[in-house]
């Protein structure tokens, strides 16, 4: 290192993309936490297209889909995580089936992954720190309103609550599922407190707050946020709101992403159709109210958040990958353009990797 090297700090992400057989892959990525310019690292081409990403602490575990059609692919890929690099620790597939997001338990001893497409939910015992096998499969049988998206059980999101209890949407079915973790670790519905949201609300994301008393639920189909008062598995809505204005989009919107800061005091979501960024402020009894919003590229499908102060979004139809940053102490807008955007062919989904690295320039 010479003499006059600089260094700076960077925040590691990783994007998978399902483009052609020459880009389809996984790629890193370095956001300077100086600046919020992105700066592309590397490249790992892979066979499938990948669908989700799930980090749980050194693990980074992966949905592909199953375009061959065989029992074999498909499933859920596990990583580990080192730096700009995926090494391959694991692999469970199941009759082809395709996992959209993966959950690893409290005690990491078994990890469940939805499948949207056959409306499944599926538990994988873990030994050695590593997926085994799928031992159990639950089939939903919801449907609600929509002729297109709910004929049937379609899982968007498996998170954990709070209280340690496992929370399931079900977009198809207008649901949420709430199970616990029996002692061999597999899931047991929590049928008192599942229930069912608006008909034709479609379901999509869940977040908690820092303090567990809200959770943020992202609806599809209606483009709706609802808040809820939860406790010990009891939802309570206490809001509802267009993560949208009606009088700025002429099509139709569906919100595809959205993301609390670490602090606790925004929520901010992405409109695909609308073509925004809008950050809403969280108020001391867990409302929101909008403050900003800025355009982004078209079709925007993925967004993070990064030291509270960078928003990162990537945007299929377009292709790109671009960086937002949040100024809380403006007095007009907070939501400013970095000017980083860089093109990236079908990013499909995102996961955050290494965070606070010191490089050199």
């Amino acid at each position: 290192m010479g003499l006059f090297s600089r260094t700076k700090n960077v925040d590691i992400f990783f994007v998978g993309c399902d483009g052609t057989d020459i880009d389809r892959g996984v790629y890193s990525f370095y956001l300077d936490s100086a600046t919020g310019e992105i700066i592309k690292k590397s490249f790992v081409k892979s066979l499938a297209n990948p669908l989700s990403m799930s980090k749980s602490g050194r693990w980074m575990y992966l949905g592909y889909r199953n375009g061959s059609g065989r029992a074999t692919d498909g499933g859920v890929w596990q990583y580990s995580c080192m730096d700009l690099q995926l090494g391959l620790a694991a692999r469970v597939s199941y009759e082809g089936r395709t996992y959209i997001k993966t959950l690893i338990a409290p005690d990491r001893l078994h990890g469940y992954a939805i499948d949207y497409y056959n409306g499944e939910i599926v538990t994988m015992p873990i030994r050695y720190s590593k997926l085994v096998r799928v031992s159990e499969a639950i089939k939903l049988n919801g449907h609600s309103i929509d002729p297109i998206k709910q004929t049937e059980s379609h899982p968007t999101d498996i998170v954990l609550a709070p209280d340690h209890k496992v929370i399931v949407l079900d977009m198809g079915g207008d649901q949420v599922l709430v199970y616990d973790i029996d002692e061999r670790g597999y899931l047991k519905q929590d049928q008192e407190h599942s229930f069912n949201t608006e008909a034709g609300s479609g379901p999509r994301k869940i977040l908690f707050s820092n303090s567990g008393q809200y959770a943020y639920i992202m609806n599809e189909i209606n483009s709706h946020i609802d808040v809820y008062q939860y406790d010990s598995g009891q939802f309570t809505k206490i809001q509802s709101t267009l993560s949208y204005l009606l009088e700025e989009c002429d099509g139709n919107n569906i919100p595809t992403d959205m993301v609390l800061l670490d602090d606790g005091s925004h929520l901010a979501i992405i409109n695909k159709g609308d073509d925004t960024l809008v950050l809403f402020s969280i108020l001391d009894d867990g409302t929101i109210k909008r403050i900003d919003c800025i355009e982004t590229d078209e079709g925007p499908n993925n967004l993070m958040i990064f030291r509270d102060r960078w928003f990162v979004v990537t945007s299929k139809i377009t292709g790109t990958i671009e960086s937002f940053e949040l100024r809380s102490n403006e007095k007009r807008g907070i939501l400013f353009e970095t000017h980083s955007r860089l093109p990236l062919h079908g990013p499909v989904c995102v996961a955050k990797g290494t965070e606070n690295l010191r490089v050199t320039r």
